[in-house]
């Protein structure tokens, strides 16, 4: 009988041929240099370009990567939903295919996950290092969008939307059961959920670097980050974060 998983790695791609390759390589690097068994789950979101070929050979030589192919697009909170609720590992990490903060960093984030169930990465916070900034308007009116979320949702959290958290099993499991955002509120959605659930959380300083590629949109993700604000705190007040009751089988299998 195998070892158990100490570690999942989800990564949520869509149109990501040019980088997935790079980022996946930079994981198997990190992680086949550690003592514990891992995971690496990558799940397709619906991709129009060769993202599912490109991961599907990498797999091939690869027994430690799952990969799950959705064949519409769902948005990224559906995707790492899909990931984190097949995950087998004792902590799961989700982190984005850019691999913008590298992998590195989990380093930084799991000696607390002991104490807290939730660790997240944080650009923002003491420790943090940006190595490539944002354009200027892009850091303004992502403060502006963390402002508004930490009045609304998430009071003290200085950067929710970094796509570097960490989650001990249960915790990660019961928290995105109830997930109901499908594309970029879900960063902050899993923070009110876990608050609401009883789950402490720690925002810990990551290294950071901006790439030039990032399929976000700042002016249109600053309005939906309102919508989602808004619908966030409704599913509160409507008592829809209120399941806690996820069984955890180390036997759950993952579609390939």
């Amino acid at each position: 009988m195998g070892e158990s998983i100490y570690l999942s790695v989800v990564v949520p791609a869509y149109n990501e041929e040019r980088r997935i390759g790079k980022t996946l390589a930079a994981m198997r690097q990190f992680l086949d240099r550690q003592s514990y068994v891992y995971e690496v789950i990558v799940v397709n979101d619906g991709s129009k370009d060769t993202t599912d070929a490109v991961v599907s050979i990498i797999a091939e030589g690869w027994p430690e990567l799952k990969f799950i192919s959705n064949s519409v697009n769902q948005g990224k909170g559906a995707v790492v939903k899909q990931g984190v609720l097949g995950a087998k590992g004792q902590y799961i990490l989700f982190s984005d295919a850019d691999n913008a903060t590298p992998i590195e960093q989990v380093d930084k984030l799991l000696p607390y996950v002991t104490q807290y169930p939730v660790v997240i990465g944080s650009r923002y916070c003491r420790g943090a290092h940006v190595h490539i900034p944002q354009s200027r308007h892009r850091i303004l009116l992502s403060r502006a969008s963390n402002l508004l979320i930490r009045i609304l949702a998430v009071p003290g959290i200085y950067d929710t939307q970094c796509g570097f958290k960490l989650f001990e099993q249960r915790a990660g499991k019961n928290i995105f059961a109830n997930v109901k955002l499908d594309r970029f509120g879900f960063d902050f959605e899993v923070l009110v959920i876990a608050r609401h659930l009883g789950y402490a959380f720690k925002e810990v300083g990551i290294d950071w670097y901006n790439d030039m590629e990032s399929k976000v949109r700042t002016g249109r993700e600053a309005l939906r980050t309102l919508r989602d604000l808004l619908r966030v705190k409704l599913n509160l007040l409507r008592g829809r974060y209120n399941s806690s009751s996820v069984v955890v089988s180390r036997h759950d299998r993952i579609s390939r």
